[in-house]
């Protein structure tokens, strides 16, 4: 099963070490990596279709991250062929701002999007997520909660009554983080210390972790808890 971590941080800065922690669990996640984080707005994506700690190449891209975002994903392949094309996380760009994606989970019967260049459905729930951004950006005022909260109940309404839905997903548009835990067998925890604040599918050492509220988007920027929904 796919694992999550991502980083916020009140300054640009390493996580390193919660990287090499978190890599240590590519072992049950083979099929591939990546790590994405962002500078001047802009994302820097790496990924590579191998098991993270045989793999000299993400140690050097944990090494090269230094940002107030960062976000990464280790493939356990469930769904479309590995290669490095459906390994997390997922990049689009939409009303000027560019968003990564990564997801753990499935959301069975999820119809393939035009725009998803993989085989995965996590391609296509990002990118469900980003046309309800769109469609719901008039409500939004500096953040795109409205949209995303949106997003996730189509996809409740869509696809969950008489199917399984796991939606666990960290996602960032450079400025703010939204992550979301919605998984039967999968719970996700936050950790915050004096760098900022770490979300992660594992109890990572070096932290001390809490459980994420489930069915509850989070915001996180700076460092900081931004914003918390109610139960979507």
């Amino acid at each position: 099963m796919c694992e999550l971590f991502g980083f916020s941080g009140g300054r640009e800065a390493s996580a390193e070490g919660g990287l090499r922690s978190f890599a240590e669990h590519s072992g049950r996640n083979p099929h591939g990596w990546g790590l994405a984080f962002y500078g001047d707005g802009m994302p820097v994506l790496m990924k590579k279709a191998v098991e993270a700690r045989r793999s000299p190449e993400y140690y050097d891209a944990i090494k090269l991250a230094r940002s107030d975002i960062i976000i990464s994903h280790i493939r356990h392949a469930s769904c479309g062929k590995i290669n490095a094309a459906n390994c997390h996380p997922f990049h689009q760009e939409l009303l000027g701002k560019h968003w990564v994606f990564a997801h753990n989970g499935h959301v069975d019967g999820v119809a393939r999007h035009p725009r998803t260049q993989g085989e995965t459905d996590s391609e296509s729930v990002f990118n469900i997520l980003l046309d309800n951004i769109a469609r719901y950006r008039s409500m939004d005022n500096g953040t795109s909660y409205h949209g995303i909260s949106k997003g996730i109940a189509s996809l409740f309404g869509d696809y969950e009554f008489g199917r399984q839905v796991g939606l666990n997903f960290v996602m960032s548009d450079g400025n703010v983080i939204y992550t979301f835990n919605h998984h039967a067998d999968k719970p996700m925890y936050y950790a915050h210390d004096a760098m900022g604040i770490t979300v992660s599918t594992q109890r990572l050492d070096g932290y001390a972790w809490e459980n994420m509220p489930a069915d509850r988007l989070l915001l996180l920027k700076k460092g900081e808890v931004y914003g918390l929904s109610d139960k979507i």
